[in-house]
């Protein structure tokens, strides 16, 4: 069995989780509002209207609950996404709050709760992702 060369670079899981953020590029201006399109506690994959110089620093601002996070990160790679419509930016995290891993997975386990209490109540399949979009719709200001 051949592994994928991008997975094994990876420290960490990566989960489908759509989560709001606001970043801005260093070399880029104004900051934008967009979504994670997958994350893990040592980056993200960005959506994002524009195309974004790799190697460029970003800070992030996410908030999971009651906590706001400003994350220091580069960006290792842009490219268009399947329809062309949109870039995919990712980002790895190079400085974080020390208390940003635990957040993260805090907000995972409430993302899972959702889901598990998705499918007892409505006898149905949600997937991360989605339940990820209606965990953010339920608990953000």
């Amino acid at each position: 069995m051949t592994e994928n060369p991008a997975q094994e670079r990876r420290r960490y899981e990566r989960y489908p989780i759509y989560c709001p953020l606001e970043y801005k590029a260093e070399d880029e201006q104004p900051k934008e509002s967009s979504i994670t399109l997958n994350i893990s506690e040592g980056g993200a994959l960005i959506s994002a209207r524009r195309d974004l110089t790799p190697a460029s620093n970003v800070i992030v601002k996410m908030k999971f609950r009651d906590e706001l996070f400003f994350i220091l990160g580069k960006i290792k790679h842009a490219k268009r996404d399947e329809n062309g419509d949109a870039y995919e930016i990712g980002v790895e995290f190079w400085d974080r709050p020390k208390t940003f891993v635990k957040k993260f997975y805090e907000e995972l386990d409430g993302i899972r709760d959702y889901q598990r209490r998705y499918r007892e109540e409505q006898a149905g399949e949600i997937s991360l992702a989605e339940a990820s979009l209606n965990w953010y719709k339920d608990t953000c200001d």
